[in-house]
Formats: structure tokens, sequence, C-alpha cells
């Protein structure tokens, strides 16, 4: 959790600007205006994540009630409906974030300003882009990943570790490639929580379509979040090295 944390701090400026590419906004330097929103995407990289532990949890004894070892169908079943039932508080604290990044304001003050502004719905904007791509994003960290890294153990003879890094970061490309364009669907939606230009989650797409071109348009800030995804995988081992021995001093000299 400190290491993800500290990661987020670092690379956020990659987020903002993902976010800004995405929704046509000049992107900014200055950093009053690059680290809006950061202390809601540190509460949303927290919860989002824990809620996916947890919901898939719950599903795997849904999907496999009594069963002590799942197959590759069950766990993929329940990583995806474990996704899809993060997305709903994450589809929240994005809306936060976003509209803070775009316009400023504090966690406080921000959705209480959405709900007097656009009423209680104004809560679901985005959210059913962000249920699509948290649930194949899980799926695909779940279930592809551990199947790259027994194949490079197989085939290869590569070391669990070795195996298990490069299984989370490619599986993490190819997560962020097939979901992006929910992702950019559910940013354009939440920075224009008015509806001047994106409506549902259809008429986003078509709008983007339509101006920009199919692969243009959907796949907006593709680069930005591909490098996003790179520093943190990088950001985090580099913090758990750094960490260890400072919070765990007891395991590390064993």
């Amino acid at each position: 959790l400190v290491a993800g944390l500290g990661t987020k701090a670092l690379n956020y400026p990659l987020l903002s600007w993902k976010n800004s590419v995405q929704q046509s906004i000049k992107i900014s330097y200055d950093p009053r205006i690059v680290y809006r929103g950061l202390p809601m995407a540190m509460m949303n990289l927290g919860g989002t994540t824990a809620v996916q532990f947890w919901a898939t949890g719950v599903c795997q004894k849904i999907v496999a009630p009594g069963m002590a070892k799942l197959s590759k169908k069950q766990e993929v079943a329940a990583s995806f409906m474990g996704g899809l039932f993060s997305g709903i508080p994450c589809a929240m604290w994005e809306l936060t974030m976003i509209q803070q990044q775009r316009f400023g304001g504090s966690i406080a003050a921000t959705p209480p300003r959405l709900l007097r502004e656009r009423g209680p719905a104004v809560m679901l904007r985005g959210m059913l882009p962000c249920m699509g791509r948290e649930s194949l994003y899980t799926m695909a960290m779940l279930s592809v990943c551990p199947i790259i890294q027994h194949e490079l153990m197989n085939r290869f003879d590569m070391p669990s570790a070795t195996a298990l890094s490069a299984g989370a970061l490619s599986s993490a490309f190819l997560a962020a490639a097939a979901t992006h364009p929910f992702d950019t669907c559910k940013t354009c939606m939440q920075g224009d929580v008015e509806q001047k230009k994106y409506t549902n989650l259809r008429g986003t797409a078509q709008t983007l379509v339509a101006e920009y071109g199919l692969v243009r348009g959907l796949f907006k800030g593709l680069s930005w979040r591909i490098g996003l995804i790179s520093t943190t995988f990088f950001l985090v081992n580099a913090f758990k090295q750094q960490l260890a021995p400072i919070m765990y001093p007891e395991k590390v000299k064993q």
C-alpha cells in the first residue's frame, strides 16, 4: 500500500495528462494544476484494489461453492464479476478526481457541488464504461498473468519471480489496450457532466469516432496510459525494495 501510494504521487502527472488528452484539453505543466485530485486518486487506488480482491473472493465462492480449487473458467468468471463490481465505487471516486482535475476544488467540496448542480444521478456518470473497463482489466490481470507466468516457467525455464514480473507487465499492457475505449469514453463523460458534447456511452463513442476516427478517437491517450502502467510497475518494485528493510527489518534479516 505504501509503495503504491508513493508511486501514485510520482507518476500522477501521467494520469492527469492522459485525461487531458482524452478530453482534448491542453496539457498543463503547472504543478498546481497537474496535481489536482491526487488525494482522491490515492484513495481510489487503495479502495478499488481492495474491492476487487474482496469481490473476486466472494464471486469465487458463488461460482464454485465448496470447491477448494477452481477451474480456469471459474477463475476467469470470478475475476470478471469482481472487477465488474469494483467499477461501481471506482466510477464515483474517479468522477470526483476528474472534476477536480478540470475545475479544482477539494475532495470534500466536489461531490456536494455535483449533487447540488446535477442531482444524485450525476454520481452514476460514467459508471457503465468504468464497470466494463474494470471487469476486463481485472479478468486479464488475474487470469492472463498466471497463464503467461506458467508458460514462461515451463517453456523457457524462467525463475518464478522473473516470470511473474514479465506476466504482470505484459498482461497489464494487453489489458490497457483492450479496455482503453471504455476508459476514453468514461473520462470524456465524467469531464462533461453537463452533457454539452458527450451524452451516454453510445453517444460519446459515436461523437469521438465521428470527430477523430475509430482508432484516434477511442484510443486517445493510450501512450500516456501505457507509460503510467510501466512506471507504476517499476516504481512499486523500487519502493518495495527500499521500504522493506525499514518497515520489516526482522523479515529482511531472515
